[in-house]
């Protein structure tokens, strides 16, 4: 149990090692908090703090740094929700202001400008393409025998993919699949089309319609990768300004880890709807234990949950980030349930 004295000394010691990166002394404590003690008071308190864990000496100051334990105490105890600064309002008026054709684009520019914003690297999750249907299919001749194959989702998302037609074969010889496609599987969810697509479908349309059933399996290729799941990133060389160890496989590892929905996922955890702070080994990777990842999920009824997070530095103005990723998330839900409807 801290006095009231530790915690204004602990917080102190968080804020400004935040915004210096040096160890902080007694002396600049005293002069910041206006405490009526003597410098040796506040060493003694400090030293206090260092017994339980929650400070750490530096080897090359006399001053103190937070611990992993320090921030934890901070970010549970300690730490109070801020209101949104000005540039943040700008931020969000220039994200969510703005036309967009695909879920896509607006995801990316929300997580570029957030990475802008804080200096840090910045990662986000679609909502999972629990409900995404199919809009439109069409072949587009391309040159010569190269084609390619368009599909169009209800969240506007465009997947294609060229390839080429078998000598002496015309893309218009294709026109009877497409247009059967179209009337028989527009507006059915993507799972289900590609469910009817391992089926009895192709069977059904080789009685009807002269063409290769080969190439229905490049329709299901390209609707699949429609729904994939896909980690949007913001400042990835943000990464290298806060990174403490410069093994470059190391780094390597950590950039393919940031790419991976499925651990990404399972990384940013789920905090009941409320904002999650994981601290260095609270991770759960040996590749994020040096950085903290400041997370929220988010959902749109009906099509699933997405998540946004902030990785940084442990020595990361918490307050701040928590604010952010929780004014984010929630303007990003928002705008695509509105999307949607």
């Amino acid at each position: 149990m801290l006095t009231e004295r530790q915690r204004l000394i602990l917080a102190a010691i968080i804020q400004d090692y935040a915004k210096t990166g040096k160890a902080v002394g007694s002396k600049s404590l005293l002069e910041q908090l206006g405490l009526a003690v003597s410098s040796a008071t506040v060493r003694n308190e400090m030293a206090s703090l260092e017994e339980q864990g929650l400070l750490q000496k530096e080897h090359t100051s006399s001053g103190r740094v937070p611990s992993q334990r320090g921030y934890r105490y901070y970010v549970d105890k300690l730490m109070r929700r801020r209101q949104l600064s000005e540039a943040v309002h700008q931020s969000l008026e220039r994200v969510f202001s703005r036309n967009f054709q695909q879920i896509d684009d607006l995801v990316q520019q929300m997580v570029t400008e957030m990475a802008n914003l804080t200096g840090y690297t910045v990662i986000a999750l679609k909502p999972e393409s629990v409900d995404t249907r199919l809009s439109g299919f069409r072949l587009v001749p391309v040159d010569g025998q190269q084609i390619m194959a368009i599909i169009v989702t209800n969240d506007g998302q465009v997947t294609s993919q060229s390839f080429r037609l078998p000598e002496g074969m015309d893309v218009h010889g294709l026109d009877d699949m497409v247009r059967y496609i179209n009337q028989t599987l527009v507006n059915q969810p993507i799972v289900d089309v590609l469910r009817t697509l391992s089926g009895d479908l192709p069977l059904k349309m080789e009685r009807t319609i002269r063409t290769p059933v080969a190439f229905l399996q490049l329709f299901g290729d390209v609707l699949a990768r429609s729904i994939r799941d896909k980690v949007f990133v913001g400042g990835r060389l943000n990464l290298m300004d806060f990174t403490v160890d410069t093994n470059l496989q190391e780094v390597k590892q950590l950039y393919q880890l940031l790419d991976a929905p499925t651990a990404m996922r399972h990384v940013v955890g789920n905090a009941n709807d409320g904002v999650l702070v994981q601290i260095g080994d609270e991770n759960g990777n040996s590749l994020l234990s040096p950085y903290s990842l400041v997370s929220a999920t988010y959902r749109v009824p009906q099509h699933g949950v997405g998540a946004v997070a902030i990785l940084g530095p442990t020595s990361m103005m918490y307050a701040d980030m928590v604010e952010l990723v929780d004014v984010y998330r929630t303007a990003l839900s928002q705008q695509l349930l509105e999307y949607y409807r």
